[in-house]
């Protein structure tokens, strides 16, 4: 389960890296491309998200199926999932302070994804102690790890259905995820995304403001 949750990490963090991968210097222009980028890349860890779920949800049920865990290799399972626990916990602390400084969906998403990797590296160290006690509480682990998988798939398949839904924003299409005809509205504030939001779109609606003022006075003055 761990080599899984470190795939779907690794892959959650290289949309991350795309949505804030700057090759160059950091201007106007490429502040609104990396912006426009927000929204997409949201979007695909929500559907990762779904994804994690349903392979937690399946390695759950055979873990169930399975029964009784083998006593042989319990003090190597706590190591690994004490180790997992520490680095799956400092990766969501940083993800979540860094979405909530930059204000992005898509890097608090990722850190929701690490967050489920530490709450079952935690389930699986609590419970490899308690099983090397008491063999019978071995379902612990388990259940907790359906709990996750239902909830990275029901935050997961929410989060698509207000893209398409609500925003109105073509998700299956490739053209939307290539050209990103359309942003929402940002999921941490609800506020609209658009040509406004961007740094360029806000200094053409202030310059466009002006004018416009200026346009009247003009017209006043002639009046007068």
């Amino acid at each position: 389960m761990f080599g899984l949750e470190n795939c779907v990490d690794f892959f959650s963090s290289a949309v991350v890296l795309w949505r804030f991968f700057a090759p160059t210097k950091v201007n106007q222009e490429l502040e609104e491309k990396l912006h426009r980028r927000e929204k997409r890349a949201s979007v695909a860890i929500s559907f990762i998200l779904v994804l994690l779920g349903m392979s937690i949800l399946s390695t759950a049920i055979s873990d169930f199926a399975r029964g009784e865990e083998d006593p042989d290799g319990l003090r190597l399972v706590v190591a690994i999932s004490f180790f997992s626990f520490i680095v799956f916990g400092i990766l969501a602390t940083l993800k979540f302070r860094y979405a909530k400084a930059l204000q992005s969906a898509s890097l608090n998403k990722d850190g929701i994804c690490s967050l489920i990797g530490t709450v079952l590296a935690g389930a699986l160290f609590v419970n490899t102690l308690i099983i090397e006690q008491k063999g019978s509480w071995w379902w612990l682990d388990p259940t907790v790890a359906l709990l996750c998988g239902f909830g990275a798939i029901a935050i997961g398949i929410h989060a698509v259905h207000m893209a398409r839904y609500s925003d109105d924003l073509p998700v299956f299409t490739m053209t939307w995820w290539f050209l990103s005809q359309g942003d929402g509205t940002d999921e941490l504030s609800g506020r609209p995304l658009g040509p406004e939001d961007y740094p360029q779109g806000k200094a053409s609606n202030m310059e466009m403001s002006k004018t416009h003022e200026g346009g009247d006075d003009n017209e006043s003055a002639e009046i007068i």
